[in-house]
């Protein structure tokens, strides 16, 4: 039974939705989740996911840009038996080119990783984590070129070959303010 699709707005009495993501996304080793109990999220009654826990100690990293730097998309893909999956894709820039930064670089693009994502505008479904079952990894390619973009760092990353997941992006958060406060404490040591 397939539920009703609505276009989230009255095109006649209100404007559209902000589109677009904020500039910042949190990312997290998927080695770092804490599976010990089972599933490291937990969720609500609608499927919002409303708790994550990484393994004590583990924290995970907040990468701040600069207006339109991060960018996220979702990709229906069909695997001709079985119900279709989806491919969640990011990418990010990353304007410091320092040695510590290089670093970290090299680790991410080294793991699975899980993000959570802002889109625009400060509503209930604002925050999204990406990756929640099989994690996401960096598409392998350019990532620099000292000749565009300033020489900044752009990398990309999106689910794996053959290990795409089977729901969209999930919702962090119950709320706004919920969403923010999960990101506030997985980000704090």
């Amino acid at each position: 039974m397939i539920n009703r699709i609505d276009l989230g707005f009255d095109p006649g009495t209100t404007e559209r939705p902000v589109g677009g993501t904020r500039k910042r996304i949190i990312v997290w080793d998927f080695e770092d989740l804490d599976f010990s109990s089972g599933d490291p999220y937990t969720y609500d009654g609608n499927e919002k996911i409303i708790g994550v826990s990484l393994k004590a100690g583990k924290v995970a990293l907040e990468l701040v840009g600069f207006r339109t730097d991060v960018k996220k998309s979702d990709e229906v893909i069909s695997l001709g038996l079985g119900p279709n999956q989806f491919k969640h894709m990011a990418s990010f820039v990353i304007c410091d080119r320092t040695q510590e930064q290089k670093n970290s670089i090299e680790k991410y693009s080294r793991s699975k990783v899980g993000m959570a994502a802002e889109n625009m505008g400060a509503d209930a479904d604002a925050w999204e984590v990406l990756g929640r079952k099989s994690g996401l990894e960096i598409v392998p390619g350019k990532i620099r070129d000292a000749h565009e973009n300033g020489g900044y760092f752009t990398l990309s990353f999106a689910t794996l070959e053959g290990e795409y997941e089977s729901k969209l992006p999930q919702t962090l958060g119950a709320n706004y303010a919920d969403g923010l406060t999960i990101v506030t404490a997985l980000i704090t040591p």
